[in-house]
């Protein structure tokens, strides 16, 4: 049986060593996948091109969140339930504050983005070469991206930053300062260095549900809303300069 947590009670029942071994769970395995998947493409069985939209790629990337989601059920949610990872039901207000957040977040981040841009030199999107290849995307293939970018992702992102590693920083710090680290992580770890800044700002949204709601559910919809309209602005650039 789940045990139910008040939303500001942070006495978890895994440590920062279950975190460890989630990652493990996740190198380990992906290891397995990828070698597997350069075996498939070196025997001709699949072709290894355009990204996530090609078989291999999608396989291989909807395998990757499973396998995040596996660690976190194996070293959390299997000892003491799911609700203790924030999967819990948040209030009506929490809802209501993802949009006017998202709006707030995504001109942040737009202005952000063209900083760094304008620094660089460069407006090019490294994710867009790596989830379409740089092709234009059929129906079929949006419909499929949108089941893996905009709904496995989010989900099993906030369940391993925002359900299992925030309520560990929060156990010892206090939110601003949980909430920074955690967004400084979930930036870090998506290993892009133009795209950093703007990652840290979603992630301090992110976190910020989390604390306000005491349920991961508010961050998923955020989530998921950023990487929907991100997935349709990428289609949108492919669509009006087709390779």
């Amino acid at each position: 049986m789940e045990r139910e947590f008040p939303s500001n009670d942070f006495a978890v029942g895994w440590t920062w060593r279950d975190v460890l071994l989630v990652i493990i769970v996740l190198f380990v395995g992906g290891a397995v996948l990828l070698i597997g998947g350069r075996a498939a493409i070196a025997l001709g069985a699949v072709s290894g091109a355009d990204g996530l939209i090609s078989p291999i790629g999608y396989v291989l990337g909807c395998s990757v969140y499973l396998l995040v989601i596996s660690g976190v059920y194996l070293y959390a949610a299997r000892r003491t339930g799911w609700a203790a990872l924030g999967l819990r039901q948040a209030g009506l207000l929490d809802y209501l504050l993802v949009l006017p957040l998202y709006i707030v977040g995504t001109i942040l981040l737009l202005i952000t983005n063209l900083f760094i841009f304008q620094l660089t030199g460069t407006t090019e999107n490294p994710q867009v070469e790596a989830i379409s290849g740089g092709n234009t995307l059929t129906i079929t293939q949006l419909l499929f991206l949108f089941v893996l970018i905009s709904m496995l992702v989010p989900f099993a992102e906030e369940l391993f930053f925002r359900g299992m590693i925030y309520p560990l920083l929060r156990r010892r710090l206090s939110a601003a300062a949980a909430i920074t680290i955690n967004a400084a992580l979930f930036a870090l770890v998506h290993f892009i260095p133009p795209l950093l800044p703007g990652l840290f700002i979603i992630g301090v949204f992110l976190a910020y549900l989390r604390e306000h709601s005491g349920s991961i559910w508010p961050c998923v919809l955020y989530h998921f809303i950023q990487n929907s309209i991100a997935l349709l602005a990428i289609n949108a650039a492919l669509s009006m300069n087709p390779t």
